[in-house]
Parts: C-alpha cells; structure tokens; sequence
C-alpha cells in the first residue's frame, strides 16, 4: 500500500519492503486526481493499522451494524495514534439484498452456503423483503456512523438482477436520504 500511493504522487520511488524492493520505480502517466480516495477494508488489527496509515476511507466486510461500534472506535484511536483522520462520511458497509421472500431466487443455497463459509446467520446479513426491510438495515448502520452503501442484488439472471437493482433506485435510494447516507 505504501508503494502503491507513493507511486501514485512521486517521480521515482526507491522502495524496500518485506516483499517487494524497488529502485526509481515509477508509473506514467500520473494519476490525474492528485488525492485518490484509497478505501480499505477488514476489522482485524492488520487491517485497522493500514486503514489508519494509508486509508482515505474504510469498507466493512461482513460485520452486522451491531458488530461496527469497537471496530470504528479501534479505527479512530489508530486515525490518532498515526496524526491522520478520515472524513467521517467516509466509512461504508455492503450487503446482499432481495426484493421477495427467503425462497426466492436461489437463496437457500445462497444463504446456506454463506452460513457455511462464515459461520454467521444469512438473516443477520442479508436483507430479504421489501423497501421497508432494507431501509431498515441502512438505518441500523447509519446509526452506528456509516454513511456510504455497496448494495448487491440477489437474482439469477441478467434481468432479475436489473430488475432488483430498478426497485433499489426507485423505491430505496430516495427514502435512504433521510439517513444522510450514500447508496
């Protein structure tokens, strides 16, 4: 991450890492945005340090809103500890949603094979239902100081997924700003 951002705003760089060593490396042509937003995500210690260090914003994985409050807190101490910050509307979370019921599509196998994978509950993750369902789950994590959404629809096909993806703009998006949010 260091050389990367580096690379991205000086004209040589001489770089020796644990893995990587570099002398006057460069890349042209430069970036043409002299700040690139560099968003990080993961809640264990590693990833807390380089979002402190390099991060211009932080991403959740898979943590419930309920999950967020110690890892943003442990984001902000080490935002300190480093001399930097963040801005605070920039801490995001993500999610699957789907406009239905928890037979549709292919969410038992969906569900089942993240439950598998994370040993979490689907339903704590996911949010199933209609507009009102995943509003509510917005409105959980603005609550805790999230402010930007990655909102993944759940279909089988190309215009299941365009379909739920038109229901999110039409009946989510304008009911989300009242939580001063970004979906």
């Amino acid at each position: 991450m260091e050389l990367v951002t580096r690379l991205w705003k000086e004209d040589s760089v001489t770089f020796e890492g644990d893995h990587f060593h570099y002398q006057a490396a460069r890349i042209e042509p430069k970036p043409a945005q002299k700040n690139i937003p560099f968003w990080i995500g993961g809640s264990s210690k590693p990833a807390i340090r380089r979002t402190a260090k390099f991060g211009t914003g932080w991403q959740a994985g898979q943590e419930t809103a309920d999950e967020l409050p110690p890892v943003l807190d442990a984001i902000k101490t080490a935002l300190v500890d480093a001399g930097r910050s963040i801005d605070p509307d920039h801490y995001g979370a993500g999610f699957h949603f789907r406009f239905g019921n928890w037979q549709d599509a292919d969410l038992p196998k969906r569900t089942a094979a993240f439950e598998k994978r994370t040993g979490r509950d689907a339903k704590k993750h996911f949010a199933v239902g209609e507009a009102e369902d995943i509003l509510k789950r917005i409105e959980g994590y603005a609550s805790v100081g999230i402010s930007k959404f990655i909102l993944r629809p759940i279909g089988l096909t190309d215009s299941d997924l365009l379909a739920q993806t038109e229901r999110l703009v039409a009946e989510v998006i304008p009911e989300a700003t009242k939580f001063d949010v970004e979906v």
